[in-house]
C-alpha cells in the first residue's frame, strides 16, 4: 500500500513508466474496454440460453387448462363492475369470486404518509389476495401471481384481462391435487406502492424510513415465497408477450426463470419479446450485431435508472425471483386468446411447483442481446475492469506527477 499513500516509496521503474505513459495507457484501456463491451453483442461472442435447474422440467407437463369460457365470463362481469368503481378496486366482486373458487381470501390495508411538503397528506389503499393451500405440503413454500389493478381513471392501460385470466387459472388450479407449494393470487392497488406494502407486511419488515409507509398487517400468509409472476395483459387477444426482468437498483431474476417464460410462450405459439423487440436473425453480420447491441443497451439503460419496469422488481430485494409478463396486441402475429395464455401460466407454475430448492443454479448477473442469447458476468466484467482501471491509473499518474512536482519545488527552494 506504500505506492498508494507515499509515492516516495515507489520511485522505481513502474512509477516512472506510469508517470511517463499513463495518459496513453489510460486511453488504450478505456477504448479497449468499450470495444470489448460492444463486441459482446455479436452472436459468435455470446452464448445461447439454457436451463441450469433441471428440476424445473420445463415443457414436460401436458397442459390441462380448459377454462377459457370462465375467463371470458369473468372479463365481461369485471367490465360491468369497473363502471361502478371509477377510482378503486371492485373489492366485493373480487372477494366474492375468490371465495366462490375456494381460496382463503383476505384484504390488506395500507397507508402512505406523504413525506414531502408541509401538509400532513395521507394516501390509503387496499390489496386483495387469495391463497390456494397446497394439498401435498404444509404451507412451507409458496408462489405468487400478482396483478396491478388499474381502474378506468388510470392513465395506464387496463389490466382487466389479467384479472380475468388470474381468476380462471385459480379456478382451474383449485381442482388439481399435485400442488406442493401454496399459490398466492394477489391484486394490488396503486401500482408498486401496493406491492411494496404487501411485501413489507408479509415479511414484517420496514424498508426505508420508519413511518412513511404504514404497511399494516396481514391476517393470512402462505409459505416462504420462491418465485412471483406479475401479469400486465392489456388486451384479451394477445399478439405478443413482452418479458420484463429489470428490478430495483438494476437487480435481475435468476436466468432460469426468464428462460422458463420464453420456453413456455414458444411452446404455446405466442410470440415473445424482450424490450419490445422480437428475435431477428439477419444475414448481414453488421446488421445482426447492430440489432442485438441496441437491445442490450436498452437493458443497460433501464438498469442504470435503478427504477423497476414492473411490479416484479420489488420482489427481488426480498430474495424472490420474479418477472413481469406484459401481453400486448400485435397485428403481425397469430393472436393468443385466454386458452393459450392460461396454458402458458399453467406450464410456468407447474414447472415452478417442481422446484426442490430456491433458484441458485443459473446466472443472476447477465445481459440479454435477445431473448435466446445471453452475456454472462464472466464475459462482460473484463471490459468493466478495463474502463474502471483506466480511471484508477489516471488518478495514480496524477498523484505521482504531483508528488514529483512538489519534490522539485522543494529542491529548488533549497
Amino acid at each position: 500500500m506504500g505506492i498508494l499513500t507515499d509515492p516516495s516509496a515507489g520511485q522505481g521503474k513502474i512509477t516512472k513508466i506510469i508517470i511517463k505513459y499513463y495518459s496513453k495507457i489510460t486511453i488504450l484501456m478505456y477504448v479497449g474496454g468499450v470495444i470489448w463491451f460492444c463486441l459482446l453483442a455479436y452472436t459468435p461472442l455470446n452464448a445461447g440460453t439454457y436451463f441450469s435447474e433441471n428440476a424445473l422440467l420445463p415443457g414436460l407437463v401436458k397442459s390441462e387448462f380448459r377454462d377459457e369460457s370462465s375467463a371470458k365470463q369473468y372479463f365481461d362481469e369485471l367490465q360491468d363492475e369497473m363502471k361502478m368503481y371509477e377510482n378503486s378496486i371492485p373489492y366485493p366482486w373480487i372477494l366474492a369470486k375468490f371465495q366462490q373458487i375456494g381460496l382463503d381470501t383476505y384484504t390488506h390495508n395500507f397507508t402512505l404518509n406523504y413525506p414531502l411538503g408541509k401538509a400532513n397528506i395521507k394516501y390509503s389503499g387496499k390489496n386483495v389476495y387469495g391463497i390456494l393451500r397446497a394439498a401435498r405440503a404444509g404451507s412451507t413454500e409458496s408462489l405468487v401471481m400478482s396483478v396491478p389493478y388499474r381502474p378506468p381513471s388510470n392513465i395506464h392501460p387496463s389490466t382487466a384481462s389479467s384479472v380475468a385470466i388470474m381468476l380462471a387459472f385459480a379456478k382451474h388450479a383449485n381442482r388439481q391435487k399435485y400442488w406442493s407449494k401454496d399459490i398466492i393470487f394477489l391484486i394490488t392497488e396503486h401500482e408498486q406502492l401496493g406491492v411494496q406494502a404487501w411485501l413489507e407486511a408479509y415479511h414484517n419488515v420496514v424498508c426505508g424510513h420508519q413511518g412513511i409507509l404504514d404497511h399494516g398487517d396481514l391476517r393470512g400468509r402462505g409459505g416462504a415465497i420462491q418465485a412471483a409472476i406479475n401479469l400486465e395483459f392489456q388486451v384479451v387477444n394477445i399478439g405478443r408477450m413482452d418479458i420484463k426482468v429489470e428490478g430495483l437498483n438494476g437487480q435481475l431474476p435468476n436466468l432460469d426463470l426468464f428462460n422458463l417464460a420464453t420456453r413456455m410462450c414458444a411452446k404455446e405459439g405466442i410470440m415473445h419479446s424482450f424490450k419490445n423487440r422480437e428475435n431477428r436473425n439477419y444475414r448481414q453480420p453488421m446488421k445482426d450485431w447492430s440489432y442485438a447491441f441496441e437491445t442490450m443497451m436498452y437493458m443497460v439503460f433501464t438498469q442504470a435508472t435503478g427504477i423497476p419496469n414492473g411490479n416484479h422488481g420489488l420482489f427481488h430485494r426480498f430474495g424472490i425471483q420474479a418477472l413481469t409478463l406484459e401481453g400486448v396486441s400485435d397485428h403481425r402475429s397469430r393472436h393468443g386468446n385466454f386458452l393459450s395464455t392460461g396454458r402458458v401460466l399453467e406450464s410456468i407454475f407447474r414447472s415452478l411447483n417442481n422446484l426442490l430448492e430456491r433458484f441458485h443454479q443459473s446466472y443472476f448477473f447477465y445481459l440479454l442481446p435477445s431473448s435466446d442469447r445471453f452475456i454472462s458476468i464472466g464475459l462482460y466484467i473484463p471490459s468493466v475492469c478495463l474502463i474502471a482501471g483506466a480511471l484508477f491509473l489516471k488518478a495514480c499518474g496524477k498523484w505521482f506527477r504531483l508528488y514529483q512536482y512538489l519534490v522539485n519545488l522543494s529542491e529548488q527552494g533549497r
